[in-house]
């Protein structure tokens, strides 16, 4: 029931997808078709489902259970979207470096479309969610919805012309994920205190660190491109 609700958020990512990528001169001059990059689209997806699995599960494991027996068990249900997240940024690392595509704006696009689907992700997640999730799952939606009227409308503009360096839009999306992600769920780990130091805020607290890392570096490395052209 969880992963058929989120089928909508799956077209809409789909359909954004091919509005950014079929007609970018960039991408058309290096030669990368629509076909190709709609196939990295779906190994991308699927690494995410995949991680988003296994995460949920590592988020969620008592002693005693068997990991391989509930990875496969309808009745042990549930996607991390943390983990969605980690494996798809991995999965395009890995491709872009294997492929030697121009990985910042394939990250970009493969973000902004991503970002586009998560105030749906979040108006679904209300429906299935508990009820002491149903408002931080609202609350979500309207964030996101927020970004991404500011990506759309001031970031992704910047990226066709190329004010911006290629891949900030990526960076700064996973910055602002991990963050909303561990401000949200530290305000529901308080509603049961033993929570707070739990496997899904300690990952969140790392992966928050790496995109700080990430964040800065293109930050500098923006600044030290502009000063040779200057």
């Amino acid at each position: 029931m969880q992963f058929l609700i989120f089928i909508p958020a799956l077209l809409v990512f789909l359909y954004m997808l091919y509005r950014f990528v079929k007609d970018d001169y960039i991408f058309i001059r290096k030669g990368i078709s629509l076909e190709q990059s709609f196939d990295i689209a779906f190994i991308t997806l699927w690494s995410s489902l995949l991680s988003s699995r296994i995460f949920y599960l590592l988020f969620h494991l008592y002693p005693g259970e068997n990991f391989l027996f509930d990875f496969f068990s309808l009745h042990k249900g549930g996607f991390s979207l943390t983990g969605a997240i980690i494996g798809g940024t991995l999965a395009i690392y890995l491709i872009g470096k294997y492929d030697r595509l121009p990985l910042g704006r394939l990250s970009d696009f493969l973000s902004l479309a991503f970002l586009y689907t998560l105030p749906l992700v979040f108006l679904s997640d209300a429906v299935i969610a508990g009820k002491e999730k149903t408002l931080f799952a609202f609350l979500n939606a309207a964030i996101y919805f927020v970004l991404l009227l500011f990506f759309a409308q001031f970031l992704y503009p910047k990226i066709l012309n190329r004010t911006i360096k290629e891949g900030f839009l990526a960076i700064l999306f996973l910055f602002l994920f991990s963050l909303i992600s561990l401000i949200t769920s530290l305000l529901v780990s308080l509603q049961h205190i033993q929570n707070i130091i739990s496997p899904e805020n300690i990952t969140l607290c790392l992966f928050l660190i790496f995109n700080i890392v990430l964040l800065i570096k293109q930050v500098r490395s923006s600044h030290a491109r502009r000063a040779i052209v200057r």
